[in-house]
């Protein structure tokens, strides 16, 4: 039989007769012997009964024989070991791979992206085989809008928002700071020139709000423990598109004199240095 994207087209090896389904999502067969049954994304294949095994364009293919192969892996139907889930902007052809999860049947895959920017993202998700070749991926898309500024580790997970305030919000103030060198001569105006050297550098400032059976003292420590004290490059991420790979530094910790419970907040400065790129945090080289 002959099925073309999502029409039917009748026989093509059997007496029995049939004709065009137009439109058809569920397919069911029985009540008869089967060799092998194969479903290809492209419509200009051949109807003849040759067995041609696996394409670029292969979706699956039943053996009917206790076991079968599925999933699109371009060299041959290879057993899938792991996925990838990888992220792009819609209007950009750079991609970033987000993560490797290993290839359990019949589970479900769950991951969250704390990395991501504000825009129109397209996520894709790869098989790879076991000779590590891509398959075809899956692709979806998302719009990210979140509020605030947020301080992210790839690495772990772990993420603090700089999104509450106790009285104004304030505003964020970026400082581009360049390799610039004024030199004195003998003329009427200075010499000016600039190297490679731009980095940008800032502070942020938000109030903390103890979770219920904690203390601000206690959210401290932890923020200390996770962003302060490791000292290593750290994603910095803004509600207006702007993305830094930042140094941290220098914190101040400020609380009313006296508190209780249900009056204990605080507020929490950081200032931070740029010291790389967005892609080389992404690739793994910060």
């Amino acid at each position: 039989m002959t099925i073309i994207g999502y029409d039917f087209y009748g026989p093509q090896f059997f007496r029995s007769p049939g004709g065009v389904v137009k439109d058809m999502y569920y397919g069911e067969l029985k009540n008869g012997q089967y060799d092998q049954l194969e479903i290809r994304e492209r419509t200009d294949v051949p109807t003849d009964s040759v067995k041609v095994g696996w394409n670029t364009d292969t979706r699956a293919i039943f053996e009917f024989t206790s076991d079968l192969e599925g999933g699109n892996i371009t060299n041959g139907g290879l057993e899938i070991v792991s996925f990838l889930i990888r992220r792009r902007r819609a209007d950009e052809l750079t991609t970033y791979t987000l993560d490797k999860i290993p290839f359990v049947n019949n589970s479900q895959i769950e991951y969250v992206d704390k990395t991501q920017p504000n825009a129109n993202l397209i996520y894709s998700i790869v098989p790879l085989a076991e000779n590590a070749i891509d398959g075809k991926a899956v692709s979806v898309q998302a719009e990210s809008d979140f509020v605030g500024w947020w301080i992210v580790d790839k690495a772990t997970g772990n993420t603090l928002g700089f999104d509450q305030a106790i009285d104004d919000l304030g505003e964020v103030e970026t400082e581009l700071e360049q390799g610039r060198s004024v030199i004195e001569t003998f003329s009427k105006y200075p010499t000016i020139y600039y190297s490679e050297k731009e980095y940008h550098t800032f502070t942020l400032e938000a109030a903390l709000i103890p979770e219920e059976l904690e203390r601000s003292g206690y959210s401290y420590e932890k923020i200390k423990t996770q962003f302060i004290s490791n000292h290593k490059p750290f994603l910095v991420k803004s509600d207006n598109g702007r993305l830094f790979v930042c140094d941290i530094s220098n914190p101040t910790f400020k609380t009313p004199q006296n508190t209780w419970h249900g009056y204990d907040y605080a507020t929490l400065s950081l200032e931070f240095t740029e010291i790389g790129t967005y892609e080389d945090y992404m690739n793994g080289v910060l």
